[in-house]
């Protein structure tokens, strides 16, 4: 998993034993010192076996146990009955910390905290929703309290490390490492070529009224073969991708065109070439249509068409403007074979939507069961600079340097999504061409 060195199978580095067993404590408690923290981690079932076990250990529990470190639950682990909750925060050291205790060897209860956040339980309530159905981000909890920007819950666990080592010098060292993911979700496939006569006679029909001689000038240009499509743009990114040493995914849209469905129609000879193209040098992710959240059902056969172009089976996927419905998206995807998620960010800030810069698999709430679904939460994405926050290139690079410095601090991984209009700094996105560019060179592993 990217941001985590996983090591091959040997001796248990820890132990853990869950004083009151469930789904939830069982999902969060070996993805935190587990998966997060790179430790070999083994749950011991038994109180009188754990409290034989040698080396570190960890109980979640209100016994206290000579040598394991104890963390205090506060109930939201073992109540599968509560399906919402809004946790009381304090702030201590300058770190927000959820579901505080006056008990244990940790002032919080970083687990109930962290299912709390990687869940998205508040997703599942009465958020207000924009104009395209998503949660407005202001109302998160992490908005309302301060955090939004920091992924806490790898704070979180780095704050566990130090103090568990202060307890026990014999547990190891986390074996992290900082990751590197840059993703282009491919809305258009190209600006000018590969659309049918009558859309290319409107477009320039619609320059020509609007004075843009240029770009009409351009446009015939392009069409004439004289001058490259201004989005031909995909090899750029990948070798942008390549040279600052990260891992590059391309998500193509399969959906048929609509009111916000503009990409080039997959049948086409353009569209294939710019797909086989990218599938021959980086992984090829599924951008579902606008409507695939409102009718999961689409999803299926966009997959299939994406499929039958790249040749290989699409296991990656992005939601086209982020609209997700939570569980039944993910649920959808789950089922047709999508292992990596990867829209778990934001379209109006930049940040941690939920809170962290891990990799975690999904949690599906009202199944109360852990999904194969692994979300990949992004910090970054062009549109939410230029077109939410407002700012300008020079500002944008310095917003996202920002995300790259606090994802560095707690070695996970930093993932960035781009967009072909920005990557080609052309027309109103003048100025931008090299935006990713320093991005990427900053983010470098």
């Amino acid at each position: 998993m990217a941001g985590v060195t996983l090591r091959k199978p040997s001796m248990v580095d820890v132990h853990y034993h869950i004083e009151r067993p469930g789904p939830r404590a069982r999902y969060i408690i070996p993805h935190l010192i587990g998966r997060m923290a790179g430790w070999e981690a083994r749950e011991v079932v038994s109180l009188e076996e754990f409290r034989s076990v040698e080396g570190p250990k960890l109980i979640y529990g209100e016994a206290a146990v000579d040598g394991a470190f104890r963390v205090v639950p506060q109930d939201l682990l073992e109540n599968t009955e509560l399906k919402t909750a809004e946790p009381v925060v304090v702030v201590e050291e300058g770190l927000p910390r959820l579901f505080p205790s006056g008990r244990g060897d940790l002032p919080f209860d970083l687990f109930a905290g962290a299912f709390f956040l990687l869940s998205r339980m508040e997703e599942y309530g009465d958020l207000p929703r924009d104009r395209h159905g998503r949660p407005v981000m202001a109302r998160l909890h992490a908005a309302r309290h301060g955090y939004l920007q920091r992924p806490v819950v790898d704070e979180w666990l780095t704050l566990l490390a130090g103090a568990w080592r202060t307890a026990d010098p014999a547990l190891p060292p986390m074996q992290r490492r900082y990751g590197h993911t840059a993703t282009m979700d491919v809305d258009n496939g190209a600006m000018y070529l590969g659309r049918e006569w009558w859309r290319s006679a409107g477009g320039a029909a619609r320059d020509l009224l609007k004075g843009r001689f240029r770009r009409v000038a351009h446009r015939l240009a392009v069409i004439a073969g004289k001058k490259p499509d201004p989005y031909a743009v995909h090899q750029r990114f990948l070798d942008m991708a390549e040279a600052h040493g990260a891992r590059a995914i391309v998500n193509f849209m399969a959906a048929g065109r609509g009111v916000h469905d503009h990409a080039l129609p997959l049948a086409g000879d353009h569209m294939r070439a710019v797909v086989r193209s990218v599938a021959a040098r980086a992984e090829v992710g599924l951008h579902p249509g606008y409507h695939s959240s409102d009718i999961p059902a689409n999803i299926a056969g966009e997959k299939q068409l994406l499929e039958s172009v790249v040749g290989r089976p699409v296991t990656c996927s992005r939601q086209h403007f982020l609209r997700m419905r939570v569980p039944d998206t993910l649920r959808a995807l789950d089922g047709l074979g999508i292992r990596e998620e990867h829209s778990m960010g934001m379209s109006d800030s930049i940040g941690f939507r939920a809170s962290t810069c891990t990799p975690f698999p999904f949690y599906d709430l009202g199944r109360e069961q852990a999904l194969p679904l692994i979300m990949h939460p992004f910090a970054v994405m062009d549109s939410t600079l230029a077109y939410q926050m407002r700012l300008g290139p020079a500002g944008a690079v310095a917003a996202a340097k920002r995300m790259v410095d606090a994802v560095r601090a707690v070695n996970g991984t930093f993932i960035s999504v781009w967009h072909e209009r920005f990557l080609s700094g052309y027309g109103d996105e003048a100025g931008w061409g090299g935006v990713a560019g320093e991005v990427l060179q900053y983010a470098r592993p």
